[in-house]
């Protein structure tokens, strides 16, 4: 990979857990087509997201997003297959925010509508750990019939995608143009333009401290720019310090009040901090607004009241969680801790039921001792009767 690139890459991995095929035909619906790239990634394949992208229409549409130099621009064509996954797969929560090394990451459409040739998806993506990212992806179809990816937003990077790499190509190569273009503010000065391109330096070189110098001596007017509280979001949670992590927090409640698009990140936040009724708040605007209700979501929100010693919000949170996905096993194991902590034992053999007949899992006593909150369902006879039967069938 040659410098350019290497430095743009290396900025996005501290900063931030498919073409489809032509031969498709017409009668190959749009969430075929997409359901087929989804899987291609969940069995490690990236060709078929590669084939679903216009590399040409794509590259036009990161470099409409800023003004971005040449010789970078120049570099991300000539490359721009290895740099497009190695950006994709960079944007999801690294082992150093999740405590995973080499995390396996599964993706799950959660969402789809199609109209007239358009049409948009979410998809869920679950690391180990029970730790989500979402995307939202703009899809068309091509005149061919084949599948077209136009774009996407990430909820956990809380921007476009082409976006995301257009402001890693400015990091590359902060020129005061390309610098100029990364703000809101009118007619930004020199100074004010070289303080924010050595802060794009102190990125790309991996300097936290310099960084943190450079931010704490900006004045209000740039510390309240939107690229740049959001570039400090995402900054102090990769470093991981609670203290900077929760400054940063506080700028962008302050300058994105109520903008739901920060709504999963809040929410994680929250849950750390043990605040949560905030987390379930964020969590219900960000069931707002992908206008869906979504079982991970509804279980989060139930650990969450369950938390709060609410059992009976918590129970009608996992409910709805397996109401909305039956399938998700998620949701049935919050369903078991909700109701094992409420004390609803002959609820909790509903949850014991499908845990072992859709996922397998075999729940004898050895097992459930295992873990201090289910333990307890050992001695309540409306268990000892549920195994039994199991038992006996």
């Amino acid at each position: 990979m040659n410098r350019v690139l290497a430095i743009a890459a290396a900025s996005l991995l501290l900063c931030f857990a498919p073409v489809f095929s032509q031969a498709q035909s017409d009668a190959t619906g749009m969430r075929a087509q997409f359901e087929a790239v989804i899987d291609g990634l969940n069995n490690n394949s990236f060709s078929e997201f590669h084939a679903a992208v216009d590399d040409d229409a794509f590259l036009g549409r990161i470099f409409g997003t800023r003004v971005i130099e040449d010789d970078a621009k120049r570099a991300l064509a000539a490359d721009f297959t290895n740099y497009l996954e190695s950006a994709f797969t960079d944007a999801f929560p690294s082992s150093r925010d999740t405590d995973q090394a080499g995390t396996e990451i599964t993706g799950t459409i959660v969402s789809f509508n199609e109209q007239g040739g358009q049409a948009q998806a979410i998809v869920r993506f679950e690391a180990e750990g029970f730790r989500f990212v979402y995307q939202a992806y703009d899809l068309v179809r091509r005149s061919g019939g084949g599948l077209q990816i136009v774009d996407w937003f990430d909820y956990y990077q809380v921007t476009w995608f082409s976006e995301l790499i257009g402001n890693q190509l400015v990091r590359a190569l902060p020129s005061q143009a390309a610098v100029a273009s990364l703000l809101e503010l009118p007619n930004p000065t020199e100074g004010q333009l070289f303080q924010v391109g050595e802060l794009m330096k102190s990125i790309r070189d991996r300097n936290p401290q310099r960084y943190f110098q450079i931010h704490g001596g900006l004045e209000e007017a740039l510390r309240k720019e939107p690229f740049i509280v959001i570039t400090n979001f995402r900054f102090c949670r990769v470093l991981g310090d609670p203290r900077r992590l929760e400054s940063a927090i506080d700028e962008v409640v302050a300058n994105f009040p109520g903008d739901a698009r920060f709504s999963l990140g809040l929410a994680e936040f929250y849950v750390r901090r043990r605040l949560f009724e905030d987390a379930i708040n964020e969590l219900d605007a960000f069931a707002d607004l992908l206008g869906m209700t979504d079982g991970v979501i509804e279980s989060l929100k139930a650990t969450a009241a369950m938390a709060l010693g609410d059992f009976e919000r918590a129970q009608a949170f996992a409910l709805a969680a397996t109401d909305a996905e039956a399938g998700l096993e998620l949701g049935w194991w919050t369903m078991l801790r909700t109701r094992t902590a409420a004390g609803n034992y002959a609820g909790a053999t509903e949850a014991l039921t499908q845990l072992e007949d859709r996922f397998g899992h075999l729940l004898i006593p050895q097992k459930l001792q295992r873990d201090r909150f289910l333990k307890v369902l050992i001695d309540q006879e409306e268990y000892k009767k549920w195994r039994e039967a199991r038992d006996q069938a």
